[in-house]
């Protein structure tokens, strides 16, 4: 027969740990010491090995007593995670949502996104932050980041909601100056590159198995895409910037894409949340509607 674990034991010892004494586990706990004292015994029993190290002032966890405490703390947080989560799912959303942008994604879809679900949810209170530089979601405090690009390891928790491709892209006037056959010919060319790129001087160009590296001369930077694409808009130079923040501009014929049979790198859309936090009603639901709703 199966040996049943006390889990409640779990947060005995758990409080024991944070508070360094019995009777400090058993006052944040709200029972007697008696108690407190006879659950490790019990627990200690059920392991079958020491978890504590007793001396006249304090408790001290054993080198087992460690690993069972960081297994049991996770353990208990998930666990009362998803009683918050359940009780949050009945709960209509209200509150305030803290999210951070890149300035042309916040501008030309966030916003607009955001009205959309301020419709369906208006107890919701949604504060934007655009900035393009790199936001620390968890010390300032953030409920939701959004990253463009490839993104670098990180202990917060990432969902791609789209992918999007680099393209090359210049003014009508620029691709018949340039008269490029191939993106060789862009050598030397004018470009306009990213603040996000400020030591980036080459950009590969693929077409099945063949590539073509471009070196091209440098002749302006900026940190926002609003500006690159009005500097390219004026037809002296090219850039290279992602699909998706083009897409008006290609349709209406003011941008073109210079060699579309030729592919640069891949990039994604990401929505990031702190690691460990419970979502709130509001923003699980947020993140549900972008899903759906955000780039399309």
């Amino acid at each position: 027969m199966t040996r049943r674990n006390n889990f409640n034991r779990l947060a005995h010892f758990v409080a024991i740990v944070d508070a360094g004494t019995i009777t400090g586990a058993a006052d944040a706990l709200g029972i007697s010491k008696a108690v407190v004292s006879k659950q490790l015994q019990m627990l200690e029993a059920d392991v079958r090995t020491p978890l504590l190290l007793r001396n006249t002032r304090h408790l001290q966890p054993t080198e087992a007593g460690r690993a069972f405490y960081e297994d049991a703390k996770s353990a208990l947080t998930q666990a009362n995670n998803a009683y918050e989560r359940v009780q949050e799912r009945d709960r209509k959303p209200r509150g305030a949502l803290r999210i951070t942008a890149p300035v042309d994604f916040g501008v030309s879809y966030l916003a607009p996104f955001v009205a959309l679900f301020q419709e369906s949810y208006p107890d919701v209170l949604v504060k934007m932050h655009l900035a393009d530089g790199l936001v620390d979601i968890i010390e300032d405090r953030f409920d939701l980041a959004f990253r463009i690009g490839q993104l670098s390891d990180s202990s917060n928790r990432a969902r791609k909601l789209v992918s999007f491709e680099e393209i090359a892209i210049c003014a009508p006037a620029s691709a018949a100056r340039f008269q490029c056959q191939c993106p060789g010919d862009l050598e030397g060319a004018p470009f306009v590159r990213s603040h996000a790129f400020a030591n980036k001087t080459e950009w590969t160009f693929e077409k099945g198995e063949e590539q073509r590296v471009v070196a091209p001369r440098i002749v302006a930077e900026a940190n926002i895409t609003l500006a690159m694409r009005a500097l390219v808009v004026t037809g002296f130079c090219f850039t290279v910037l992602p699909d998706f923040l083009v897409r008006d501009q290609l349709k209406d014929g003011s941008l073109v894409r210079l060699f579309p049979d030729w592919s640069l790198r891949d990039g994604g859309i990401y929505a990031m949340t702190p690691p460990n936090r419970v979502r709130s009603n509001a923003l699980q639901r947020f993140l549900e509607m972008a899903d759906s709703e955000l780039l399309r």
